[in-house]
């Protein structure tokens, strides 16, 4: 294989589900969520010894670059990509498109899950990196062989295999409902979609422009040497995945027998591997101290005693001088609670 390979990091996004411990002035990619290492500092360590720093770049907003020092020791100052505007992730991956040669292979990571069995996530990406290079216009995912019926994941629909452990993508599934989730975990034919991409930088802009003509023409003006700002101000806001990967046809997926916890919400910070559980079910960081409680979730990222009774199946999280208290089954609400009432303060 003669394409360089390059990784491509997203670590833009707030993560308001996380809330109050993860914010626009310090999103979680940056955080060391229950003493775990930063999550951006664990995607670069998951590459080590296949993309080397110089071939990876990370894409963020300008408010966070100060947020990257210590994190990103050893990556070039200019793979730093900075966005003027946050745009969702169609807009990062395609700036990060536009600094590369048109055959370079990108490896397009969220930074915003912790990933067991580094041996194994190398080994997919290795597979999707080795197809996307004997193709000429491949898309190849790396999705997770789910492990329950999660309902706050997306999946990936298998089609026949294309090559030895590369499948044709069919349908994306957004959020499935329970007994949608159980049924697509039964079948088998379904993966947990990871936000994990793997493409040729040529065939990421082609698409971009044959499904996304208005962002296309905006990254052509940045690539060209355009006023970035006022690109961005002209793309919408939309990730990838609706922008390009649920319309492409070119679309495949490898599947991802590794551990990948997608720190998404409250629940998934508890059900981290190792998270700690008491008798009762309760998930505690911090100094928390609590009775009559069971089942619940409770984080407290300050030095100061949090005293909790007669919770059940509640999330209580204190931090940065915010609280929030909600029931569990409002976990994946949280971005919209913390938006609402943000906004009316």
């Amino acid at each position: 294989m003669t394409q360089r390979v390059y990784a491509v990091l997203l670590a833009g996004g707030e993560g308001k589900r996380l809330w109050p411990l993860s914010r626009s002035e310090k999103p979680k990619g940056f955080l060391r969520i229950a003493d775990h290492k930063p999550l951006i500092s664990c995607a670069i360590d998951g590459l080590r010894g296949f993309v080397d720093k110089k071939h990876t770049l990370i894409v963020i907003n300008k408010s966070q670059k100060s947020l990257l020092k210590g994190l990103a020791k050893g990556i070039p100052d200019k793979n730093i990509l900075l966005e003027p505007l946050k745009k969702n992730t169609a807009a990062a991956v395609g700036l990060a498109a536009t600094r590369l040669s048109a055959d370079d292979i990108m490896v397009v990571l969220p930074t915003d899950a912790i990933i067991k069995n580094r041996s194994a996530f190398l080994s997919a990406i290795k597979r999707a990196v080795s197809f996307v290079a004997k193709q000429k216009d491949a898309i190849c995912c790396v999705g997770i062989k789910p492990r329950e019926a999660k309902t706050g994941y997306g999946y990936i629909k298998l089609g026949f295999e294309k090559a030895k452990g590369v499948y044709l993508a069919g349908k994306f599934i957004e959020k499935p409902s329970r007994e949608k989730a159980e049924e697509m975990l039964r079948k088998g034919n379904f993966l947990w979609n990871a936000g994990m991409f793997v493409m040729k930088a040529e065939t990421i802009l082609s698409s971009m422009r044959k499904y996304a003509p208005r962002l296309y023409r905006a990254l052509m003006a940045i690539k060209v040497g355009g006023n970035i700002a006022r690109a961005y101000s002209l793309m919408k806001n939309v990730s990838i995945d609706y922008q390009v990967m649920e319309r492409a046809k070119n679309l495949y997926c490898v599947k991802g027998n590794f551990c990948w916890n997608d720190l998404g919400s409250w629940l998934s910070v508890a059900d981290m591997e190792g998270a700690p559980r008491d008798k009762k079910g309760n998930f505690c960081f911090g100094p928390v101290k609590h009775e009559h409680t069971s089942r619940s979730i409770m984080y407290n990222a300050t030095k100061d005693t949090m005293l909790v009774s007669g919770l059940r199946n509640m999330i209580a999280v204190h931090a940065s001088g915010k609280t929030l208290i909600c029931d569990k089954k409002d976990a994946e609400n949280v971005k919209e609670i913390a938006t609402f009432f943000t906004d009316k303060a």
